[in-house]
């Protein structure tokens, strides 16, 4: 929306741009490259219903970079990259690599700003220092420091500026390969030190792009990490494999019986669930605040259209960003009325207790997420993990028992079906929205 060149509408099924008469970039999209990069699924279709009105499909869901992994800002990073080399060869640059201007269909990067091509004018490449704050420093910075994507796009809107990256990375900058990029002077604006940009000579935007690249290779995340929730899947020692197949097979025939199109998994962990209703033929968004976890879903299923997956603390959601707080929505905005099934499976305890949210809060932040459907595990108080966590926060686990929990969900929800999962103590509810 911040586009002199145009301006943005969105609809229930449609994105319709309204492109100024003079816009450069229209002759591109008009040019066989621009039909090419729609080809490849590099950038979101669109078509023209009068010359200066184009209209593209509107995805159903989309995430931000405040909500994304390593492997996805990289992702987001090599599109950018790989879009600019392409159009190079007609003589085109993009005038913003911003890291907001790719969007996610599942695991799949599509470049969405139409209005950024424009014919290269001058010997730099304009968008360079905006490529350097957007992804180039945040993923040296979460690779060598740990300050992950989700955390710099919380925190600075438009990357990460060089100052901040030079106190974070301190004089060990200089073992990297990313100094240059934290260089004092740099410019903070969208294109690296343009002061000598409108020289005469040949355009330099293959050599920057090969140091992209370079700088990109040495960021690129080969594995997920090893956070105690990526590995949970494999060492979760509360449940027998007896029980764990046994959870998974009714959770399989709840699915099966309700066909949900749209499922949100809340605390998906390793997305095992998730994977097991999008095999079912649903769309899957995979919630967890688990960086790791989250990037070995994307590694792990990194061609799927149907598995969207994002880092969010349930218990502090970042709002809405950019102008009035609404040009991208909060992901509580996103969520609402998304799911036909929403899937909160051993996550109850965790924001009853570590995060004190009160148990009518968490049955009505579900009622506001699904349309219709509820797949919850109850656990008792007598559980193992209750009584940790009660004991690490002096909480009384009577207060979170079977009764309370079923009492708190009976206000938004009636009971379709329920199962005891064997030798755990704990109990699968099927639940169907009140009203529906």
């Amino acid at each position: 929306m911040r586009d002199v060149d145009g301006s943005i509408a969105f609809h229930e099924q449609t994105v319709v741009r309204r492109i100024n008469p003079q816009a450069v970039a229209k002759t591109f999209l008009h040019s066989p490259r621009s039909a090419a990069l729609v080809q490849e699924g590099k950038l979101v279709p669109f078509r023209f219903t009068d010359p200066d009105t184009s209209v593209s499909p509107r995805l159903p869901f989309v995430s931000y970079p405040f909500e994304w992994c390593d492997a996805q800002l990289h992702r987001a990073a090599q599109l950018t990259l790989d879009v600019s080399r392409e159009i190079l060869a007609d003589g085109y640059e993009l005038k913003d690599a911003s890291a907001w201007n790719v969007i996610f269909e599942g695991n799949r990067a599509l470049f969405c700003d139409h209005l950024s091509f424009q014919p290269v004018a001058t010997r730099q490449w304009w968008a360079f220092g905006q490529f350097t704050r957007h992804f180039l420093l945040p993923l040296a910075a979460s690779r060598q420091r740990g300050l992950k994507p989700h955390r710099t796009f919380s925190t600075w809107r438009d990357g990460l500026p060089p100052d901040a990256a030079r106190e974070l990375f301190g004089a060990s900058r200089y073992l990297t390969r990313y100094w240059p990029l934290m260089a004092k002077g740099k410019s903070s604006g969208n294109g690296a030190d343009n002061s000598r940009a409108e020289s005469q000579g040949k355009p330099m935007h293959g050599n920057l792009y090969a140091l992209c690249q370079h700088m990109l290779d040495g960021a690129k995340p080969r594995h997920a990490g090893n956070s105690a929730w990526s590995r949970y899947t494999k060492e979760r020692q509360h449940y027998t494999p007896q029980a764990s197949d046994d959870k998974m097979r009714q959770v399989a025939i709840w699915l099966e019986r309700t066909k949900p199109a749209w499922v949100v998994d809340l605390g998906c962990n390793s997305g095992e669930y998730s994977l097991l209703a999008a095999t079912g033929g649903a769309s899957v968004i995979a919630v967890d605040l688990d960086h790791d976890a989250i990037e070995r879903i994307v590694l792990t299923h990194q061609e799927s259209s149907a598995i969207h997956p994002l880092v969010c603390n349930l218990g502090d959601m970042v709002g809405g960003r950019g102008w009035c707080g609404d040009e991208f929505p909060s992901l509580m905005a996103r969520l609402t009325q998304r799911a036909d099934m929403l899937l909160m499976l051993a996550l109850v305890h965790h924001l009853a207790i570590s995060e004190a949210i009160s148990l009518d809060n968490v049955a009505r932040m579900a009622s506001h997420i699904t349309r219709d459907y509820l797949i919850v595990e109850l656990l008792a108080d007598t559980d193992p993990m209750v009584q940790l966590l009660c004991s690490q926060r002096r909480r009384d686990p009577q207060d979170l028992s079977i009764a309370a929990q079923e009492a708190a969900f009976a206000a938004y929800f009636d009971v379709a079906d329920s199962h005891a999962i064997p030798d755990t103590g704990r109990k699968l509810c099927l639940l169907k929205k009140k009203g529906k």
